[in-house]
């Protein structure tokens, strides 16, 4: 399989924001690890050099970190990277990770009727908490990292040459561990998020072959 990766990983808004800060964390991953990284940030998260870049370099890992909807998901500024009934053939034997709201309700499962490998994302919304003060130093926030890192782990656990499945269950179980860490923590002001660790827990799908690898 080809080690390349593409990812993409737009910056408009806050939330974009949160999800580029976090994502620079997985492009030093792949650096230390001698893969091939294609890094589509900020305005560079278009479709255009989105499709050129997949063609061209043919990779077998795709990231998104962006808005999305059950049918697509979105580069800068929300235009359409990836859409349901339009270009989600250009995922075929590629195993995609979308950290996105809704997108493997639909666009899952259409990419791998087009031949994706695999499609890890959430049929529902995925949510986050961040703590105002820290909304300027992402890296910093405690409570954002409840809910990024174990999609960082997933990824991680890719790299790692693990298959979809199991990195999978590690996300799910980081999330309840998560969950679990809030609980023991005595009067803690953060129990509030504990139901939005438990929905991203729920919603989070794998659809295809769970036993492909990076």
């Amino acid at each position: 399989m080809n080690k390349t990766i593409l990812l993409t990983r737009p910056n408009h808004d806050s939330t974009t924001y949160y999800l580029f800060s976090w994502a620079q964390r997985i492009v030093l991953e792949a650096e230390a690890k001698g893969f091939q990284l294609l890094d589509l940030k900020e305005a560079r998260a278009n479709r255009k050099e989105f499709e050129s870049l997949i063609k061209s370099n043919n990779p077998s890992l795709v990231l998104f970190y962006g808005h999305g909807s059950s049918d697509k998901v979105g580069g800068h500024n929300n235009e359409a990277l990836i859409e349901a009934g339009d270009n989600e053939s250009i995922l075929k034997l590629k195993i995609v990770h979308a950290l996105s709201c809704k997108s493997a309700k639909v666009l899952g499962p259409k990419s791998i009727d087009s031949g994706a490998l695999a499609y890890i994302g959430y049929d529902e919304d995925f949510i986050f908490c961040c703590i105002p003060e820290k909304i300027s130093r992402p890296l910093e926030d405690k409570l954002a990292s409840f809910f990024l890192n174990p999609p960082e782990i997933l990824i991680k656990s890719l790299l790692k040459g693990n298959s979809v499945g199991i990195s999978v269950g590690r996300a799910k179980r980081l999330f309840k561990s998560n969950v679990q860490q809030l609980l023991t923590i005595e009067n803690s002001k953060y129990n509030y998020a504990i139901p939005y660790l438990l929905w991203n827990m729920d919603h989070l799908k794998l659809i295809g072959d769970n036993n492909v690898s990076f």
